[in-house]
């Protein structure tokens, strides 16, 4: 676990929307080391719009070195989305971060459809980026109570796994 920094980086990117745009859910979790030397943060969702989105932060930031020294998809962790009525969700992990972000960048990761009204539990699965195991304990799942946003996590220890 790290000190999460304060949510500029995602304050600032709602800042930029001018009011256009907020949270539904706001929440802080690091989610661990998902990509080598970054921690991943989730900051909330949006799920009013017409897809659900979820905000998060790299700590630190992606580096321009680290995207021609490790390949331009070095960063990409993966995500899916399930709740409690079968909603289908597509797994194709859009979204795009702020490369100029230094303590963090500010990022967004589709959920892959929009998630229903009716939708009491929203679950969101993570794995690491391809490649990269990582060497402490990361959040492996979130459930998020729909509407007022109580969330349960759930943690993969990789020394338990490897015994």
């Amino acid at each position: 676990m790290i000190s999460i920094p304060p949510r500029t980086a995602t304050d600032a990117y709602f800042a930029k929307m001018g009011g256009l745009r907020r949270p539904d859910v706001v929440f802080d979790i690091d989610l661990g080391e998902l990509v080598e030397g970054h921690h991943v943060v989730a900051r909330g969702l949006e799920i009013s719009g017409a897809d659900g989105v979820l905000h998060y932060e790299f700590v630190p930031g992606v580096r321009q070195h680290e995207l021609e020294t490790k390949g331009p998809f070095f960063w990409y962790w993966m995500l899916s989305a399930e709740d409690d009525l079968g909603t289908p969700y597509r797994d194709d992990n859009g979204g795009a971060f702020d490369p100029e972000g230094e303590a963090a960048a500010h990022g967004t990761r589709d959920l892959g459809g929009p998630v229903p009204r009716s939708a009491r539990r929203l679950r969101l699965n993570f794995r690491p980026a391809e490649g990269w195991e990582p060497t402490r304990s990361w959040c492996g799942q979130l459930d998020i109570a729909l509407p007022d946003g109580q969330v349960t996590e759930a943690w993969i220890d990789p020394r338990q796994d490897a015994g």
